[in-house]
This record gives C-alpha cells, structure tokens and sequence, in this order.
C-alpha cells in the first residue's frame, strides 16, 4: 500500500462527495449565465416559493407530474422538515427503517414524533414486522430510503415496493421515498419508484447535493396537488423566499448537457472505490457478512455480538480511523428487537476516499477488531 496513506487520517463519516468530483468551472459558467441571462435580474428577487419555474418544469417532466406537483426548496432535509412539520403532531408515530438517515430520525424526533424503525432485511423492510407495527401503531408516514440506502446500503425490491405502497394504500398512511442515490448506480438495473406505484399515496423527495454540489441548496419534492400547495405555503412562512440562483444554475447545468455528462464521470470515479471497499473487507473481515450494494455512498457491516461500536469508535479515533457513532442510525427499536444493535453497527461511506485510503481504513477497522 503506498506510503502516504499510512500516517493519514482516515474519514469514515459524513457521506460526502469527493472534493475531486466537484464541477466548480461548470457551476461557476452555469451561474454567470443564469445572472446574465434574462431572467438574471429576477432571479435575484424574491420569487414564487414553489421554486425556480423552469427547475420546476424540469423535474415535473421527469416526474410525469405537472408543476404544481413540484416545489423546490432549500436541500431536502428542509423539505423534510416543513413535511414533517404539517403532518405531525406531538405523540403521533413516524415509521422509519432500521437502521435509517440519522438526520431524518432527528428531524422528525424534533417536530414531534415518536419515532419507531422496522428491521431491514437484504432486500428492504421486514413487511411481516412492519404488519405487525402498523397493528399496533397508526403511522402518520414511513420514511424509506428505497435505493442504496443510508446508511446500510440496501435496495428494497420491486416485489417490496409493491407491498409497501399497498400497505400505505390499505391502511392510511404516508410512504416518503428519499432518492438522493438513486441515479449513482453503477451496475445493475434501476427498479421502480414508489411513485411508479402511487401518485396519491407516495411523496418523493431528492436533491442535487450528491450529483452536482451539496453546497447549492437545491432539493425537491413531488407529490399531490393539494398536498404541495400546503407544504408551499408553509415554506413561505419558514424561508420567506427559495435560493432562485442556484436553483437556476442547475437548470442550466442540464441545458447544457453537464448533468449527463457530470453524472457519467461520478460513476467512473464512484465505481472503482466501491470495488475497492467490498474486496478490502473480504479481504481483512473475511469473517463478517457484507451486502455489497450496485451503487449509492454507503456499504455496512454488523460487528459480532461481543464488540462494541462505542468502544470501537474510541480506540479507531486513536488509531487515526475516524468512525460514526452507529447508535445515530437506530429509531426506537419494536419490542422483541434487539436495541442494542447501535453499539455494534458501522457504516462505511466510500465515495470522499480514494481506494488506497479505503483499503488502509479498513485494514485499520479489521486491527482494532482482532484486539
């Protein structure tokens, strides 16, 4: 392994892109046109709270939706948040999967909800479990992270999806399917969305931090009619006004063909890092089972019963290894389950690390664990 890495220390938190993956001359060209275009001078005024119009036309023809159907805020995790906030109330109970996105936990957490994850299984959720749950439970919404899921990097099957959006159907309730990785698939094939199954039933929301830059502030959210007319102008009163600039930028960053092309280059640099995580786990924690995922950030691993991810997490940062507290990840666990499982689970975000720091990285994991 080359000497550089042997000294460094090594990231294995925020799933981040890679600083190499970052088109800042393309941005900084798509911005000048957006100022210097004509709509440059009002899209430095305030604007229409549903977004930037034509991002809005964007999305709603990749969608199949109409505009209305559209609103585009400030990343997705303020769309969840204003989501969250005119559903629930104090006490009312949100489904998540187990493990699910830390930040989404805490965000529904904070707005009031009781916040409960149903297991995941290698191919998505636990349906017998979440049957069980919606017995006992009446959830306002379950939130599902259908493709390359964050943080275990799991793909929920057709067949699931299917079933999910029946249950939601059956008994009420919200499906929210989070895409942010959606399109960073790097083998296999694509699967349907939720939507694909229920255009009433179903609210997608995604962004542009993962496939341009994070830094733009650009995410969105498709669902009904009536529901985004709510939810628009609710962020009216929370934001006052969307981020028109960026969000122009990036409709200008698919008028001329950088998406495509941007998208393209993610993959072969995404790709091969991939590659590299899953062979230096087979290769150094030869003995703990891996789902290797077709595409997405994340890949993770359960550790055996007697270690502990807190202790681990102390002893990596010592070693230079810098993990997250896989206790962020776990809602509040259904009865029976093991509630423990926190203390034990890491997750391994790949995409910001070459694949020399991945394989010293987790050569590192596999030492602190042989102790």
């Amino acid at each position: 392994m080359p000497g550089q890495v042997s000294n460094e220390q090594i990231l294995f938190t925020r799933g981040v892109p890679a600083i190499e993956a970052l088109p800042n001359h393309l941005l900084s060209e798509c911005l000048q046109a957006a100022l210097e275009g004509p709509d440059g001078k009002a899209v430095l005024q305030y604007g229409h709270n549903g977004g930037y119009l034509p991002l809005r036309q964007l999305l709603a023809e990749q969608y199949g939706a109409t505009t209305d159907q559209v609103l585009v805020g400030n990343g997705s995790l303020h769309l969840q948040d204003i989501l969250a906030g005119m559903l629930v109330k104090a006490g009312d109970v949100v489904f998540v999967e187990q493990p699910s996105y830390d930040r989404a936990i805490k965000t529904f957490r904070r707005r009031g909800a009781r916040v409960i994850g149903i297991p995941l299984e290698h191919d998505g959720i636990d349906l017998a479990k979440l049957e069980q749950a919606i017995a006992q439970y009446k959830p306002v919404f379950m939130y599902v992270i259908p493709d390359f899921q964050n943080p275990a990097g799991v793909t929920t099957s057709t067949e699931k999806r299917q079933a999910l959006v029946n249950l939601a159907e059956r008994y009420n309730f919200w499906l929210l399917e989070d895409i942010p990785y959606r399109t960073l698939r790097y083998s296999g094939e694509s699967l349907p969305l939720l939507r694909d199954f229920s255009k009433e039933r179903v609210i997608t929301i995604s962004s542009f931090s993962k496939l341009i830059s994070p830094a733009l502030r650009v995410g969105y959210l498709v669902g009904p009619t009536s529901l985004v007319q709510q939810l628009t102008k609710l962020a009216e009163e929370t934001i006052l006004a969307p981020v028109l600039p960026t969000q122009a930028a990036v409709v200008e960053f698919h008028k001329r063909g950088y998406f495509a092309s941007n998208l393209k280059n993610l993959k072969q640099l995404y790709s091969p890092r991939l590659a590299a995580i899953a062979q230096s786990l087979k290769t150094y924690l030869p003995e703990i089972p891996v789902a290797v995922p077709e595409g997405g950030f994340f890949i993770s691993l359960t550790l055996p019963k007697q270690a502990s991810n807190e202790n681990i997490v102390a002893h990596a940062r010592e070693a230079g290894l810098i993990l997250t507290d896989g206790r962020d990840f776990f809602a509040e666990p259904l009865e029976n389950e093991d509630a423990d499982q926190g203390t034990r689970f890491v997750r391994l975000p790949f995409c910001a690390l070459t694949p020399e720091q991945i394989n010293e990285g987790v050569r590192r994991l596999a030492t602190l664990l042989s102790k």
